[in-house]
């Protein structure tokens, strides 16, 4: 990456950052780009180079969180872990991003960060075949990890809210009791 092509990079991150920032002060719609780049302390040409509008500077933030997290699961060992090892890291990744993810779900935002990431899920499967996935056709696939991507946000959305949410630790084996009780009475 050269001198010019960082800058790029750098200037995207403090745009993000300044739109966050804004979040806590006034609601999305009411956020202007003037007002994202004068946050960010760069000019309102800078900020078009890079995004068209700010709903292009969110989608942005969403994009590049679904790239971290499936890259952060593509260096797990799936055949060595268990399912609330893959719970708890799940829940850790997501707990990074608490103070983003709050705002988001305060503002009525966080849906739209499930609609750019939920494709992304045949993707998950793909590069980490855990033991416990589901084995069948791709329609039936793609339905399962859209029903589970839908779960786990359901949980992000009650628990990242909170005040003082729990631990990722506990999370994970709430999680895991719970869904082990589920499946035990569907015998």
């Amino acid at each position: 990456m050269n001198g010019q092509e960082r800058l790029a990079e750098q200037s995207k991150a403090w745009l993000e950052a300044a739109l966050f920032d804004l979040l806590d002060e006034q609601p999305y719609a009411a956020i202007t780009v003037t007002e994202i780049a004068d946050r960010a302390q760069l000019s309102r040409r800078t900020f078009y180079r890079a995004f068209q509008d700010k709903d292009a500077l969110l989608g942005y933030y969403n994009q590049e969180v679904g790239q971290r997290y499936l890259a952060a699961l593509q260096r797990i060992d799936p055949q060595n872990m268990v399912f609330e090892d893959v719970l708890t890291y799940f829940f850790e990744f997501w707990w990074q991003e608490r103070q983003r993810v709050s705002r988001l779900i305060a503002q009525g935002l966080f849906d739209r960060t499930l609609a750019q990431i939920t494709p992304q899920a045949s993707e998950i499967y793909r590069v980490f075949p855990a033991p416990w996935h589901i084995a069948g056709s791709t329609v039936e696939t793609g339905y399962i990890m859209s029903f589970a991507v839908g779960g786990f946000w359901n949980v992000l959305n009650t628990w990242l809210v909170k005040p003082h949410p729990e631990s990722p630790a506990k999370m994970a084996a709430l999680l895991t009791a719970g869904l082990k009780r589920l499946g035990e009475t569907g015998e």
